[in-house]
């Protein structure tokens, strides 16, 4: 036999180790030895010979993911399925936040352990899907748009950092804004002044204390706030201050 098909099969065949023949367009005595060693594998009677549906070819590595028959059933178009042996996560993003999901911007993914590791958007989808469950509005139009998804594919270049993990529930996050050598609180200790604005309460104000005309709180000046943090500034509050969180 001879063809482009057979040069196919031999470089694979030859890419799993299976060698011995001349990769080229001729199937020969040398490349049925080498099909007989590659059955014998397998755990397949040693024929020497392929059928065309025998083999499945992919781009690159790939991990079956599932199997669709049982042994001896007959077989079908979803015998198998398969997917890449690089692991990667798919967000259904909120197509109302999509301002952080642009391919190539970098997060962090928290992994169920508690570890975390750089991750990048690879693509973004097109197609919104509406939320599960959720009710619809006039029409049936309002609802669905409310709560419409889009997969957001982030891949990692580190895989050997991702740990020994397969699959699993992971949290995404992505940095929007930062700020650095600021000083911050927990957004608890934040007291709505009724000069307006926000105060703090030092720990070591005592009751019925100055603070700049205030009582016991001082002014302060908010920046950004994330994760039960808030950026302040102000001539009162210094590196290594004490507040207290009201009750």
């Amino acid at each position: 036999m001879r063809g482009a098909d057979v040069r196919q099969f031999e470089r694979n065949l030859a890419a799993l180790g299976y060698t011995g023949f001349t990769v080229d367009d001729t199937f020969s005595a040398k490349t049925a030895e080498a099909v007989k060693r590659w059955q014998k594998a397998l755990g397949l009677p040693q024929i020497g010979t392929v059928k065309a549906g025998d083999v499945v070819y992919a781009a690159g590595p790939v991990r079956i993911a599932r199997t669709g028959v049982r042994v001896g059933a007959a077989t079908s178009e979803e015998a198998v399925s398969y997917s890449s042996t690089s692991r990667m996560v798919t967000v259904d993003a909120s197509a109302a936040d999509m301002a952080w999901a642009q391919r190539g911007n970098t997060v962090t993914v928290e992994l169920p352990g508690g570890a975390t590791v750089k991750g990048k958007v690879a693509s973004v989808g097109t197609d919104a899907s509406p939320a599960e469950g959720g009710s619809s509005g006039s029409g049936g139009r309002e609802g669905e748009a409310e709560g419409a998804t889009i997969p957001v594919l982030i891949t990692f270049a580190d895989q050997k950092a991702l740990g020994p993990l397969q699959s699993g529930p992971v949290t995404v996050r992505y940095t929007g804004r930062e700020r650095k050598g600021v000083l911050t609180v927990p957004v608890a200790a934040l007291v709505a002044l009724a000069e307006g604005g926000y105060g703090l309460e030092p720990a070591d104000t005592k009751d019925g204390g100055g603070g700049g005309g205030l009582g016991p709180y001082v002014a302060v000046t908010t920046g950004l706030v994330a994760d039960g943090k808030a950026e302040v500034s102000g001539p009162a509050v210094r590196e290594g201050m004490t507040v207290r969180i009201p009750k």
